[in-house]
């Protein structure tokens, strides 16, 4: 009688372990379709949509670097808490075009880091370049954008290098 409790409390111990996780391509896949779900969200001006991929904390943290200076704010208030009135005072998307490549992924259970080349082109055809960082936490089951971090720098400059990979 022993011997089976002990069996099945082997069994049901080893069954509580096993943390269904979805194969590593998948995860990946998720983070990249909300980092770029978040950028067409904000390019419509779809200040609810937007919203809904970041957390609204005292932490979250913007960095922008651009050839107009250097903006950092900290919290939801000063970071996306403020752009629901600035979408409705400039309602007209924006109509750029932008391709994200040579991802760099980490995650964990509960965080996650995407860093990426962000390439935008205007309907003029002027392009713009950036490398990109984002962190995400895991809340429930959704993943939350906690940080962006957004470093601007001439499309001719090849040997840009901010992250140290090429």
């Amino acid at each position: 009688m022993y011997k089976y409790a002990f069996i099945i409390s082997i069994a049901l111990l080893f069954s509580c372990q096993q943390e269904k996780t979805a194969p590593t391509e998948d995860i990946k896949e998720t983070l990249k379709t909300i980092v770029v779900g978040e950028t067409l969200a904000y390019m419509e001006k779809d200040y609810q949509k937007w919203a809904s991929y970041w957390d609204h904390g005292s932490d979250v943290l913007r960095l922008d670097v651009s050839k107009a200076g250097f903006s950092q704010t900290r919290g939801w208030d000063k970071n996306g808490g403020n752009l629901e009135s600035f979408f409705k005072e400039n309602p007209e998307p924006i109509t750029s075009s932008f391709e994200n490549s040579n991802y760099l992924i980490f995650y964990d259970t509960q965080l996650a880091w995407v860093a990426f080349d962000q390439t935008w082109t205007s309907p003029a055809g002027e392009k713009t370049v950036a490398k990109a960082t984002i962190t995400l936490i895991k809340k429930a089951t959704d993943w939350k954008i906690i940080s962006y971090t957004a470093i601007q720098y001439e499309a001719e400059d090849q040997n840009v290098d901010t992250l140290g990979r090429e």
